[in-house]
C-alpha cells in the first residue's frame, strides 16, 4: 500500500490527529474532468525513469517491410521517427505520461530513477511553487538530484491554471526524452475566452519536440565533423513522426503520425507546447485553417487570428480552431524549423482529421496523401505570422502581417508594477563568446563549452559571467549558504581578475516585495537569426518592451544604458502588457519585462536552449533573505562535496 501523510492538527483537549491517505486510491488519470464546481482532488502518478530505446523489441513488426502497423501501438513501443536509437524514457513513453488536473488539485508524483550512472530532476514549467519552492526541480538550487535507484516524491498544488509542461532540468535528459504535457484546467466561467470554443479536450494537446539520431551527450561538447552537430535532424509531434523523403514527398519510415479528431461545425481549444531543446524556432501551421490565439504561457490573451505561429523552446500557446471543413476530410498540421535550422529543411507533420470514432486510429495514423513540398504555403494570400524571427517588433499596428507578442493584449494589468519607477533595474547582456578555443579557454582551465566547428567554441555568459552550480541545494540547506560563494559583475572572484569571462555562482539579489525590471540584451555578435528564449522560474512576467535598434545597430548593454538614460529605448505602447514566463529575445535586440518579487526563494533565469544553459547562460535570482524563504520538510535529502582533511 502506497501512502502519503497530510497532517491536520486539531487542538481540543490536547488531542492531535494525523490523517494518512492511501495514494493507490487516487489515480492521477481520473483527475481529468469538468472543473466546474469540482472539489480539489489528490492526483497520484508513479513514474520510472529509464535508459530505453526506440523501435525496440516491444515494437514487434512495426516499421519493417511487410510488417504489422498495428504493432506500432503495442505497450512500451516508442516509435519516434522510425529510426533506432537510445533514449531516456518515463514509464517507457516519449513524451512522458500527460497530466490533466483541475486548479488547486494536489499533484503527487513518485519518481524512481532507474538510469544507472545518471542523477535526475523534473521541473514543472509554469508552476510558481509558492508554497513548495523545494519542488521546483532545479538541481543544487531547490533540491539535490535524484540518485540512481532512489525515489523522490514531488508533491505540490496545481495553482497556476493553463497549459504548462514538465521536463528534466538535468544535463541533456530533456532532449533525450524526459518531457511531457501538464494541463491545469479551471471552470469555464473563469476563462474570459470561453465563449470562443465549444470543447477543451485532453486529446487536443500538441507537444512538439526536436529529435536527433543519437543521445544529446553524443554531441557534448560537440562533434564539428558530424553534419548533425548541435542541431536537430527531425521534429516529433506527441512523440511521433516520419523520416521524410524530400524528393518523393513520401515517408522513408513506416511509423505512425500523431492525429487529432474534430467534428465539422465545432470549435476546439488546442494547447501547444514547444518542448524543443535546440536553438531553432519552429513554425506551426494547419492546412486549411487559421488559429485564434487566446493564451500564451498559460496567461489569457485578447484573441488574435493568425495563419502561422512561431515559438521557441519553453513557450506554450493556446488557440481556437474552427472546424469548418466537411466530414471525411483531413488536413496537415505542420512544424517547420526556421532560424538556424532553415537551411536544413527540417519539417514534421501530424493529421487533423474530420473523422468519427468509427474510423480506426490505424487509418488516421498512416495517411496515404503525399506530403507537401518543403515549407510550401498552406494559404494563397500573404500569411499572418505571430513572432516571425525576422520581425523588428517596432510597428505597433495590430493590422500588420507580422505580429510580436508585445502587439497582443492581456486581460490583466497591474499599474503598480508596470507604470512605476522600479526598485531595481538590471541590464543584462548574454553572449555565446564564439572564438578559437585557444583564446576562450586558457590552458589548465576546465570551463564548459560548445564545440561549433574545427577549433571554434562557444561559452555562454550573462554580463561576462558563466554560471556554475553550487555543490549543495541552496534552498533546502540554508545553513551551508555563505556570501563568499556568489559573484556578480561587480563582485568577481580574485581568480577572475585577469579573465574577461569568469565562471562562478552568478547571483542577483533583490528584496522581497520589490519591483524589478530586467532588460535582456542579445550581445552574441557572431550569431544572426537566433532568438534566445529566456525562462524565469517562480514568476509571471509583464512584457513591457521588445525590439531592435531603430537604426539596425546591434544592441549592447552600454547602448541600452545610454538609450534608457536618453529615454529612447522603445517600450510597448500597449498598456495591457502580455504576461509570459518564457520570453524570446529578438536577434541582436532586447526585451524588457517586469515583476513584483513577492515569491521568496532561489529562482534560476536561463536560456531555454539546452546546450546554452549547460554552458553557463543563466543566473540565480535570490528573492529575500534565507530566513524569509519557505523551509523544506524535515528529512529532506541533502548533498554536498566530501573533502575531509588528510592527516599524516
Amino acid at each position: 500500500m502506497i501512502k502519503i501523510t497530510f497532517t491536520f492538527i486539531v487542538i481540543f483537549c490536547e488531542l492531535i490527529t494525523i490523517e494518512t491517505v492511501d495514494l493507490s486510491q487516487f489515480n492521477g488519470d481520473d483527475c481529468y474532468r469538468d472543473c466546474t464546481n469540482s472539489a480539489p482532488r489528490i492526483c497520484y502518478y508513479k513514474w520510472l525513469l529509464e535508459h530505453f530505446h526506440t523501435m525496440g523489441p516491444a515494437c514487434g513488426q512495426c516499421g519493417k517491410v511487410n510488417g504489422s502497423i498495428s504493432d506500432c501501438f503495442l505497450p512500451q513501443c516508442i516509435t519516434a521517427d522510425g529510426l533506432q536509437r537510445g533514449v531516456m524514457s518515463i514509464n517507457r513513453q516519449i513524451p512522458g505520461p500527460p497530466i490533466h488536473v483541475c486548479q488547486n488539485d494536489q499533484i503527487v508524483v513518485d519518481i524512481t530513477n532507474g538510469m544507472g550512472g545518471s542523477a535526475a530532476t523534473i521541473h514543472w514549467h509554469g508552476l510558481h511553487q509558492r508554497e513548495t519552492p523545494y519542488m521546483d526541480g532545479v538541481p543544487f538550487v531547490t533540491q539535490c538530484p535524484i540518485d540512481f535507484a532512489t525515489t523522490f516524491r514531488y508533491s505540490f498544488k496545481a495553482t497556476e491554471p493553463g497549459t504548462q509542461f514538465y521536463h528534466s532540468h538535468t544535463g541533456h535528459h530533456k532532449v533525450n526524452g524526459h518531457y511531457g504535457g501538464l494541463v491545469i484546467r479551471r471552470p469555464k466561467s473563469d476563462d474570459p475566452n470561453s465563449n470562443l470554443y465549444d470543447y477543451d479536450l485532453k486529446e487536443h494537446l500538441i507537444v512538439a519536440s526536436d529529435w536527433m539520431n543519437n543521445l544529446g551527450e553524443f554531441f557534448t561538447p560537440g562533434l564539428p565533423a558530424n553534419k548533425e552537430n548541435l542541431r536537430p535532424t527531425n521534429f516529433l509531434v506527441n512523440g511521433r513522426g516520419n523520416v521524410i523523403d524530400r524528393n518523393q514527398c513520401r515517408p522513408k519510415t513506416a511509423t505512425p503520425l500523431a492525429f487529432f479528431r474534430v467534428r465539422s461545425g465545432q470549435r476546439y481549444r488546442f494547447r501547444f507546447v514547444n518542448a524543443m531543446s535546440h536553438n531553432c524556432p519552429v513554425i506551426l501551421e494547419i492546412e486549411g485553417h487559421s488559429m485564434q490565439i487566446i493564451a500564451s504561457d498559460s496567461y489569457d490573451l485578447q484573441p488574435v487570428t493568425i495563419d502561422s505561429l512561431v515559438s521557441t523552446s519553453g513557450e506554450r500557446y493556446d488557440f481556437v480552431l474552427n472546424a469548418n471543413q466537411k466530414i471525411g476530410s483531413s488536413f496537415w498540421i505542420r512544424l517547420v524549423g526556421v532560424g538556424m535550422c532553415e537551411g536544413f529543411k527540417i519539417e514534421q507533420f501530424a493529421v487533423l482529421a474530420y473523422a468519427p470514432s468509427s474510423v480506426s486510429d490505424l487509418i488516421l495514423s498512416f495517411p496515404q496523401r503525399r506530403f507537401p513540398k518543403f515549407a510550401e504555403p498552406f494559404v494563397q494570400n500573404e500569411r499572418r505570422f505571430l513572432n516571425h524571427p525576422n520581425a523588428t517588433c517596432s510597428d505597433s499596428s495590430i493590422d500588420k502581417k507580422s505580429l510580436c507578442i508585445t502587439d497582443l493584449s492581456s486581460y490583466d494589468t497591474e499599474p503598480s508594477i508596470t507604470d512605476v519607477i522600479p526598485d531595481h533595474r538590471f541590464i543584462l547582456g548574454f553572449d555565446l563568446n564564439i572564438g578559437p578555443i585557444s583564446e576562450r579557454i586558457p590552458l589548465n582551465n576546465f570551463e564548459p563549452f560548445m564545440s561549433i566547428s574545427e577549433d571554434i567554441v562557444a561559452i555562454g555568459t550573462v554580463n561576462n559571467i558563466t554560471f556554475t552550480f553550487p555543490s549543495f541545494s541552496l534552498l533546502t540547506q540554508p545553513d551551508d549558504v555563505d556570501e563568499s560563494l556568489f559573484c556578480d559583475e561587480n563582485n568577481r572572484p580574485e581568480r577572475c581578475d585577469d579573465m574577461r569571462i569568469c565562471s562562478c555562482v552568478h547571483r542577483i539579489k533583490v528584496e522581497l516585495g520589490s519591483i524589478v525590471e530586467l532588460v535582456i540584451v542579445d550581445e552574441a555578435e557572431a550569431v544572426s537569426q537566433l532568438n534566445h528564449p529566456f525562462h524565469l522560474h517562480g514568476y509571471r512576467l509583464y512584457v513591457t518592451g521588445m525590439g531592435q535598434h531603430p537604426d539596425g545597430i546591434p544592441m549592447t548593454v552600454n547602448l541600452a544604458k545610454q538609450m534608457i538614460k536618453q529615454r529612447t529605448l522603445r517600450k510597448s505602447l500597449n498598456n495591457m502588457h502580455p504576461i509570459k514566463d518564457t520570453i524570446s529575445i529578438p536577434s541582436r535586440g532586447y526585451t524588457i519585462f517586469r515583476f513584483k518579487a513577492d515569491n521568496p526563494g532561489w529562482w534560476i533565469l536561463h536560456c531555454h536552449f539546452e546546450w546554452h544553459v549547460n554552458v553557463g547562460m543563466g543566473f540565480l535570482l535570490q528573492v529575500g533573505e534565507t530566513s524569509e524563504m519557505v523551509k523544506a520538510p524535515e528529512n529532506f535529502p541533502k548533498c554536498n562535496s566530501y573533502t575531509p582533511d588528510v592527516e599524516l
